[in-house]
């Protein structure tokens, strides 16, 4: 009992820390620039949130313009980011958006710890499994951005949560749970359908899970887990469908989940794309591009038909099929490799300046002003973390083979976002939501690795 308390006290140490550390920093940035500030994702949420109470389907906020009926993005943190603009101010939307986005933030650590106790069986990886993920600098800033990834990453890990605990490991312990498999299979489901309204990359992970359903349930109850599949995937799709079914009613346009497809598609085939001028641009020529009906005038982009996607990706990897695959490799490592949250911390490139130290200075004085860059020691930090991650969470991996029903879904997750990122445009910031998955895996490898050195040697003389 006493054991058990003292572990209770360093979660909640954990907890406070972190959700301090996320305020602290996300109330300190600036606000009301982020409506006025120039384009990116931050003023296409807020653009669009406002619109989508505002009871116009196309208009101008803030000098921005929003399209609901070609919305090209699910709806989820629309409306998160639309809500609050209903009923506050500009300044006050912003503090009590990333406020919101902080709580969450620190709901995916508590999520983190559970699945590290489930996983591993032991409260030390869970406690380790919740540190890596309070203190990792980039988790840490996320919920100042204005931008998807602090849901996206909760709303997985719950439905991860969910299912690994109460359905697969509820399985081999029955009486450990309160929440009967059944429910906690819908709940999963609609937390996974949370996740794909959030990021649209998402929405073929649930036949994942249905597969991973399938390979447990081969000690002759492979009926009840076929059932639970069908449940699982019922519940998402009523989720997801939900989006399908308002598009199509408040402006007949059929979509599932988003039409960006053939856009990511497109652009992971190419390696000349850039702003959307200059993807209009490298779409248009030779074929006849169109601005969506309604706002001809004053719309600042074209709308190009899937027709024309498929033309340019086709000419694009017909072309040169080999190209094709090398810049997919390229983009794809480099993604994986490169941290993401070290962009607000400055514009100079830690990595860039200390190769150019390495190659043409190596001197201590060199060695002092490269510890000047701005923001030099956070992103250090954010280095070490994601390298700790991608290498502790692969040996965890393999370390908890034993485990493998428990820890197949998140190394499936993490499988799944590099596999159809391969094919779609990657970027740092799409990588980025394995980070929390791999840390649970390297939080179990940081312990098992700490037990087998602590394990005593065998004496002379002693059987092995």
């Amino acid at each position: 009992m006493q054991a058990e308390n003292s572990h209770t006290r360093w979660l909640w140490f954990i907890l406070i820390s972190g959700l301090i550390l996320r305020i602290g920093y996300a109330m300190a940035q600036p606000t009301v620039y982020l409506f006025y500030g120039g384009g990116g994702d931050s003023a296409f949420y807020l653009a669009h949130g406002w619109g989508f109470f505002s009871g116009q389907e196309h208009g101008w906020i803030r000098n921005k313009a929003f399209y609901l009926s070609a919305m090209p993005t699910p709806p989820f943190y629309i409306l998160y980011a639309g809500i609050f603009q209903r009923f506050l101010p500009e300044h006050e939307t912003i503090l009590m958006m990333r406020l919101g986005q902080c709580v969450i933030g620190m709901a995916t650590v508590w999520l983190a710890y559970r699945l590290g106790r489930v996983i591993t069986g032991g409260v030390r990886a869970a406690l380790v499994a919740a540190a890596f993920a309070a203190f990792h600098p980039a988790l840490i800033i996320e919920p100042a951005n204005i931008a998807t990834e602090t849901f996206y990453i909760f709303f997985l890990t719950l439905g991860l949560w969910l299912y690994v605990e109460y359905a697969v490991h509820a399985d081999e312990a029955p009486s450990l749970h309160r929440l009967s498999p059944g429910l906690a299979i819908a709940l999963s489901g609609l937390a996974f359908g949370l996740a794909t309204l959030t990021r649209a990359v998402f929405v073929l992970f649930p036949l994942v899970i249905a597969v991973h359903m399938v390979m447990v349930g081969y000690r002759g109850r492979r009926g009840i887990w076929l059932g639970r599949s069908r449940r699982l995937l019922l519940v998402y799709v009523a989720v997801v469908s939900t989006w399908t079914v308002y598009s199509l009613g408040m402006w007949g346009r059929f979509i599932i989940v988003s039409d960006q497809v053939m856009p990511v598609l497109w652009r992971g085939a190419v390696s000349n794309d850039g702003s959307p001028a200059v993807n209009d641009a490298l779409l248009s020529e030779n074929v006849e591009a169109v601005r969506p009906e309604g706002c001809e005038a004053d719309c600042k982009s074209y709308h190009h038909t899937t027709e024309t996607y498929i033309q340019k990706i086709g000419e694009s990897i017909l072309g040169d099929l080999g190209g094709f695959f090398r810049l997919r490799f390229e983009e794809l490592t480099a993604s994986i490799l490169q941290p993401y949250g070290t962009t607000p911390l400055g514009n100079i490139s830690i990595r860039d300046a200390t190769g150019d130290w390495l190659r043409h200075d190596r001197t201590v004085d060199g060695f002092f002003r490269l510890t000047q860059i701005e923001g030099f020691a956070v992103k250090l930090l954010i280095w070490i973390f994601h390298y700790a991650a991608i290498i502790l969470g692969l040996a965890g991996m393999w370390l908890s083979r034993p485990s493998w029903r428990l820890t197949l879904p998140l190394i499936g997750f993490v499988g799944y976002t590099v596999l159809i990122h391969f094919f779609l445009l990657a970027l740092p910031r799409y990588l980025f939501p394995i980070e929390v998955p791999l840390l649970i895996l390297a939080a179990a490898a940081v312990v098992k690795l700490s037990e087998s050195r602590q394990r005593p040697s065998p004496t002379e003389g002693e059987i092995v």
